[in-house]
């Protein structure tokens, strides 16, 4: 081989290493992908939207390996959706919704989604029945043919409400009118006579609720669920009080049905991301409790697992090992049974 040649070869070998360095090199110095993390939570007029962006904001600020968000939704029955779908990776649902879907129960059955996992409880559901007291209406079976309010179409209130109407032997056809909203519409509906009374799931003396009984004070109710037979027939619920005085001019006992929201994933999952999530939340909690009074109340360490109705992600269980809890085994993930 001439001198040229070699020495032509000897360049080529030479810019193919550095080349190959470079692309090395800008390989590592590119920062990792992150995670992606979105929270479906609710409509932005409750808790749970404002819980989710704050704990979106401690995830990023303390685990730089997700981006973290949190998005409004119609919650429970469109979250579900979103999990089973891959579009979200955690997402809150009510008790009852999530008991349902898992199992492919009711409107499940035979769209089961078993993939489900629990993380933990976060506010308790409250299924709340107001009327205008000049609506006449002084009991369920009294809304036949008058005009209902009830929450936004497919979303967990809204199929609360029509469990309350079925028990009674009621449905949709036997009203005047049924008006679907979010509770600030639901309130304005019946502030502005547009509607007898709504049924609603919505935290206890939300901002919307006092508005309601605090502009119409003396001029609106609230009615009781107590027959034993509804809550038989749907053991997810628990019969609750609602002390006199709770709400502004409402001044005697009432009985409503209530569940807990829970914070969910899917068996997509790793062990290792959920144990750390959890780890982080719940250890910079003082940074997300305070976004809403029923925030505060209800999303403790201690209160994590009460009314969790579907078993827990493994990295969920973990977590709550070492923080002391036993797990009762129908909270044990299928996976880690085998």
């Amino acid at each position: 081989m001439s001198k040229t040649k070699s020495r032509k070869l000897i360049f080529i070998i030479i810019a193919v290493i550095i080349i190959v360095g470079a692309i090395a090199g800008i390989i590592l110095l590119r920062p990792p992908t992150k995670k992606k993390l979105t929270i479906a939570t609710a409509g932005t007029a409750g808790a749970l939207y404002p819980m989710g962006v704050a704990m979106a904001e401690v995830i990023n600020k303390y685990l730089p390996e997700f981006m973290a968000s949190a998005e409004a939704s119609a919650a429970s029955v469109e979250n579900i959706r979103l999990l089973h779908e891959g579009k979200v990776e955690w997402a809150i649902s009510q008790a009852e919704i999530a008991y349902l879907a898992y199992h492919g129960l009711e409107e499940y059955k035979g769209k089961a989604c078993p993939e489900l996992r629990s993380l933990f409880g976060t506010v308790v559901a409250y299924v709340q029945i107001f009327v205008r007291k000049d609506s006449g209406i002084k009991s369920i079976a009294d809304f036949k043919g008058k005009r209902l309010g009830v929450d936004r179409p497919g979303s967990g209130g809204e199929r609360a409400a029509r469990r309350v109407l079925t028990y009674y032997g009621l449905s949709y056809d036997d009203m005047a009118e049924v008006f679907y909203g979010g509770c600030p519409e639901l309130v304005q509906a019946l502030i502005d006579g547009k509607i007898d009374g709504f049924i609603v799931t919505h935290p206890l003396r939300s901002a919307p609720l006092i508005e309601l009984t605090t502009k119409m004070k003396g001029k609106v109710d609230m009615l009781s669920i107590e027959d034993p037979g509804f809550y038989k027939t749907y053991p997810y619920y628990t019969k609750t009080k609602v002390p006199a005085g709770t709400y502004e001019g409402i001044d005697h006992d009432v009985y409503i049905p209530t569940s807990r929201v829970i914070m969910l994933t899917t068996d997509k999952m790793s062990e290792d991301d959920v144990y750390k999530l959890l780890k982080v939340i719940w250890e910079h909690r003082s940074e997300w409790e305070n976004v809403h009074a029923a925030i505060k109340k209800w999303v403790t360490l201690d209160k994590a697992l009460w009314g969790v109705v579907i078993p827990l992600h493994p990295g969920a269980v973990k977590f709550y090992r070492e923080k002391g809890f036993t797990i009762p085994d129908e909270l044990i993930p299928p996976e880690m049974k085998k």
